[in-house]
């Protein structure tokens, strides 16, 4: 029998490639060794310069049809595991007889008798699962994590050559050359992996590796126990056979997956010693110089990085493609999109597949008539590229084609004079009031009929007059607020919410509709009275969040900033703003925050002065309670916990109210509680999340599921009806759903983190303490590296909801201590003085400024 072992890497992987080469070559010497480099040739880097293999395959060596397409087709991961089963064909071709295949990030500590053993005993295929007992921890990995990627690891794959084994490679190796994709989960495909489910059932000779020693990883340590012993390490009492040290970093020792937050190496003394000494080992390899080794596939002809975007269209829309798509597909994807009018071809190809994959795209950019296309495509250069990864070349064919059209925030002349210049005055003249005495006397020699022109001309562009330069209509004192008055979301909300303060305080104001960039309901016609076509007050509020400032300002017109005060009154759920907002924040005289969370993260992030405004909470006071109509069960205490699908599962983290739950009451049915989770909106992650709830609903009639729509007023009922509010979210701007429960008299369960913490404290609710955890890419939009947020304590919050259980007073006094900080602090009223009285500061501020003269 010859018998072969090997693993696919690109350069940039070649340290753990070599370490797994070195430990398997210990324990199997009677093994050929190949590595086949899924990457292109490099003259540093040439066969025979690694001795822990015999030999190496490169990319071009294989038999690929169209290998160019192939290799721009994948992105890294995608590609390195695309050819697996190729790979096992042209080493089955060579005459091996049984063949192994390893993930590079796998160490072997020990000769694989059981998998050898297999073999002798007639197994032509050998597969580890995921996990070999049901994991019901409600954070991943779990078994509905398994459900998603696959149930059987393919890091590890071991097949013998027989007829049944070939054919099956030629069907698997036929759904990788276009399937072998990362981003159609929702169509039951992940890379490799899912095809692999049905392995077993296609091939009669397959054996299930049930040792707990083998494919140790982070996604089995719930039920496998790593000890260790004078000679190695045991796995539930054998030997440990490999471990797969999937998502390791090298560098970075205090993470043992990048990919979950669950284990960490210092969880036990045996998974510390035994990730310390597999860093060693990828150290010894060369981990330094190899991990910045370039993907000889990861760019254009040109030197241009590929976005990941390219690569999806270029996949699904563009195939078979005549010629290079390394030199022509960068043509391609400036190309206009088949959409009308489109003016200009202002969205590209590229900007449209963009538009496609976010939700939140198509909600703000409709993209049905040519005035939303130009403000998707400002939007598109003005940092919405650069946030989704899109090089910059990408964005300078736009920015041509917007000028020609004389519009967008590329076309920076009108820009200049009405922002630019004004701001310039503003700065030129304070700086000049706190110079040293000796030049404002020199100043103050200048004859006054200069010394007024000169004050005249910076003025007039520098402060709000009481003209409109765009259409001379007179300024009026007060405030114009900009934004969605119509629409049913929390910022729409807010929207209402800050002109019912403005009502409350005696301020003049109106009202300026820009929801073209808004698909969700626009029922809400509290404001119908107030809206004008075009803001006539000296003071603007804007009121959108910061990533849709500046498509408002273009959709509203740039000319609305010249010679009024602009204000911006965003929300916001991290730590620290994007980069990419900057420019259009610029366009701002100052920030308006409603917490303080908020207001940290924007005076980190830029220069614009930031000032706290509340957010006023109104509930109707003639709101009843009714269990019936929501099925809550009587006489239970009712924790209420809801949450819009569409602001992210991951930050409003449903999964530790249900761990939280369980811990407090899931051990006794027989306690007089009630879970009621309302739920709206769509995320990807929609049906495995609503599942694993109904699935609890089924076993515990005490959790009550609503997933709907409701009316603001079905939305205060259902409040009414509940008796405490829960929300271990991992960040909030705000918390709306928390601070009107509140406001109603109802006792919260909060997370002690991010905007909550304005109102949700020791003497007003019961606030949950955390720990900070790492922002992952895909969980929230506008991703930045080190962003953190909170984890809370579950069992902090299980201790808290089990004492609130059935003990009505305390309930009832945290609810009234509540209600009573939101009416002192939240109410229109209060909120009202607090902007009357900065009103007064920016009036009273240019006032002072123009007695100068």
């Amino acid at each position: 029998m010859r018998n072969a072992f090997f693993t696919i890497s690109s350069w940039n992987y070649l340290h753990y490639s070599r370490t797994l080469a070195s430990s398997f070559a210990r324990h199997h010497p009677d093994f050929s060794r190949i590595l086949a480099i899924a990457d292109t040739p490099r003259n540093d880097m040439q066969q025979g310069a690694f001795p822990e293999f015999d030999a190496h395959i490169f990319f071009d060596e294989l038999d690929l049809p169209d290998r160019r397409s192939f290799s721009f087709r994948y992105d890294v991961m995608e590609l390195n595991t695309a050819i697996k089963p190729t790979v096992f064909r042209r080493l089955f071709a060579e005459g091996f007889d049984r063949v192994i295949y390893l993930d590079p990030d796998i160490f072997a500590y020990r000769r694989f008798d059981e998998i050898l053993r297999a073999f002798d005993e007639g197994a032509t295929s050998i597969l580890t699962p995921h996990s070999l007992a049901p994991n019901l921890h409600s954070e991943s990995p779990n078994d509905l994590t398994f459900m998603r990627s696959g149930i059987y690891n393919l890091g590890f794959l071991a097949l013998a050559r027989t007829d049944e084994t070939s054919a099956l490679l030629e069907w698997w190796e036929s759904r990788l050359q276009n399937e072998c994709v990362t981003d159609r989960l929702s169509d039951g495909i992940f890379v490799d992996q899912k095809f692999m489910d049905l392995w077993p059932a296609y091939c009669p000779g397959t054996h299930i590796l049930r040792d707990p020693a083998y494919n140790v990883a982070y996604w089995n340590l719930d039920t496998r126990t790593i000890k260790a012993t004078n000679e190695n390490y045991e796995v539930n009492g054998s030997p440990l056979a490999f471990f797969h040290f999937s998502g390791i970093t090298p560098g970075d020792r205090g993470v043992l997956s990048k990919h979950q937050q669950r284990w960490k190496p210092t969880s036990t003394e045996a998974l510390a010693s035994l990730t310390a000494g597999y860093h060693d080992q990828l150290e010894g390899f060369g981990a330094s110089s190899s991990s910045s080794v370039p993907y000889g596939f990861g760019t254009f002809s040109d030197g241009t990085k590929i976005p990941k975007l390219a690569r999806i269209l270029f996949r699904e829309k563009l195939e078979p493609f005549e010629g290079d798509p390394f030199t022509l597909m960068p043509d391609h994807l400036d190309r206009p999109a088949g959409i009308k009018p489109n003016p200009g071809g202002v969205v590209t190809q590229l900007a449209h597949a963009l538009w496609t994959t976010r939700r939140d795209l198509q909600s703000y950019f409709p993209l049905q008539e040519g005035k939303s296309q130009i403000n998707y495509a400002d939007w598109y250069i003005a940092g919405g590229a650069t946030s989704a990864g899109i090089p910059p070349r990408f964005t300078q064919t736009v920015v041509k084609r917007i000028r020609q059209l004389g519009h967008g925030t590329a076309d920076v002349s009108a820009t200049e004079k009405s922002v630019i210049a004004p701001r310039i005055a503003r700065r030129a003249y304070r700086t000049l009031m706190k110079a040293q005495p000796h030049i404002r006397w020199l100043y103050g020699m200048v004859p006054p009929a200069k010394r007024k022109q000169f004050l005249d001309a910076m003025f007039r562009h520098a402060w709000p007059a009481n003209f409109d330069t765009t259409s001379k209509a007179a300024l009026g004192p007060g405030l114009s607020l900009i934004g969605y008055p119509f629409s049913e979301t929390g910022v729409g909300e807010a929207m209402r919410s800050l002109a019912r303060s403005v009502d409350g305080a005696n301020i003049t104001y109106d009202v300026t509709n820009f929801d073209e960039q808004v698909l969700s309901s626009r029922r809400d016609r509290a404001l119908t009275s107030r809206i004008v076509v075009r803001p006539s007050k000296m003071v603007n509020v804007f009121c959108v969040n910061a990533d849709m400032l500046g498509s408002t300002i273009h959709g509203i017109g740039g000319g609305v900033l010249q010679n009024r005060y602009n204000i911006v009154r965003p929300f916001w759920e991290l730590p620290s703003i994007h980069p990419q907002w900057l420019n259009s924040l610029q366009h701002m005289d100052e920030i308006w925050a409603p917490t303080a969370f908020v207001r940290d993260a924007f005076m980190a992030g830029t220069d614009r002065p930031v000032v706290h405004i509340p957010v006023a909470i109104s509930v109707p006071p003639d709101i009843e309670a009714s269990r019936e109509r929501f099925k809550i069960p009587k006489n239970s205490t009712a924790f209420l916990f809801a949450f819009d699908f569409s602001s992210y599962p991951d930050r409003k983290n449903p999964d530790a109210v249900l761990q939280a739950y369980l811990r407090a009451f899931g051990h006794d049915r027989n306690r007089r509680v009630s879970l009621v989770i309302k739920t709206m909106g769509n995320s990807p992650h929609k049906r495995t999340i609503l599942n694993s709830i109904r699935s609890l609903a089924q076993t515990d009639n005490r959790v009550v599921l609503i997933d709907e729509v409701l009316t603001r007023t079905e939305t205060y009922c259902l409040t009414k009806s509940c008796d405490v509010f829960v929300s271990l979210h991992r960040s909030e701007g705000f918390g709306l759903g928390i601070a009107e429960a509140m406001a109603m008299g109802k006792a919260v369960v909060a997370t002690d983190f991010s905007g909550s913490k304005d109102f949700v404290g020791t003497q007003t609710g019961f606030p949950i303490p955390y720990r900070l955890i790492g922002v992952e890419p895909d969980q929230y939009p506008y991703f930045i590296e080190g962003q953190k947020w909170a984890d809370p304590d579950i069992d902090e919050a299980a201790r808290v909801m089990a004492q609130l259980a059935d003990n009505v007073e305390v309930v009832a006094a945290m609810g009234e201590r509540a209600r009573r900080y939101m009416a002192a602090v939240h109410s229109p009223e209060a909120v009202g003085k607090v902007i009357a009285s900065r009103l007064q500061d920016i009036q009273g501020y240019r006032n002072s400024i123009l007695d100068t003269y």
